[in-house]
């Protein structure tokens, strides 16, 4: 069932994208560019050796970090911001924003935003809900702080215990659509398959003309 997954996280939510216009899946985009974000970080394991790997081949991402990590590594926080890339909202302590109080979520969303703000020196734009679970309230907390909640379009499912290098990098590949907005992770769990998978698919797609940039 796990290998399913990347399937039903990737085409079973398209047909349902168009319902939710404040939300966004996919950037209207006829060339092929492509947006890669990563949940999770900053990392002491993952941050740098992905960061190192964008550069590589000239693509921006957007990074959604965790407030509790930010805090603990700052210097990760500036060094995603100074390669070019852009930074959202994933919440302090990552809940499941289907289980936690409103009040508690507003709570984690603001400090959050008030710990990257200061870091960055600049507003926020993006928040993306832990474990891709949207709510009434998240889409007005976004709508009153003016910060879009992006989901995704091609979901490979790098954190699963069943994922691989290959099976990642092949998925995105075979699946992804000019505008796609990919979501892969910076956490330990997927050490030993997120930096291998996005190395082989900025290598393919790049030789194939794909361009990548930040949210």
């Amino acid at each position: 069932m796990r290998v399913l997954i990347p399937y039903l996280a990737t085409h079973g939510l398209r047909p349902f994208q168009r319902f939710f216009p404040d939300m966004l899946w996919r950037v209207d985009a006829a060339a092929p560019t492509a947006y890669l974000t990563f949940d999770d970080g900053p990392t002491a394991e993952l941050t740098r050796p992905l960061l190192d790997t964008l550069a590589d081949y000239d693509a921006q991402a957007t990074h959604f970090l965790i407030g509790s990590h930010a805090a603990e590594h700052p210097d990760l926080v500036r060094a995603i911001v100074a390669d070019g890339h852009r930074i959202g909202n994933h919440t302090y302590t990552h809940p499941d924003p289907w289980t936690i109080s409103e009040d508690g979520l507003a709570r984690e969303l603001q400090r959050t935003t008030e710990v990257l703000e200061d870091l960055i020196g600049a507003p926020l734009r993006t928040m993306r809900p832990p474990y891709g679970h949207p709510t009434g309230f998240l889409r007005e907390w976004c709508a009153a702080q003016n910060q879009r909640m992006v989901m995704w379009d091609v979901m490979p499912g790098d954190f699963l215990q069943t994922a691989t290098a290959s099976r990642v990098s092949s998925f995105v590949i075979n699946h992804l659509r000019p505008g796609s907005v990919i979501v892969l992770h910076d956490n330990p769990i997927c050490e030993d398959v997120t930096p291998q998978a996005l190395a082989t698919i900025l290598d393919t797609l790049t030789r194939q003309g794909w361009s990548f940039d930040a949210l």
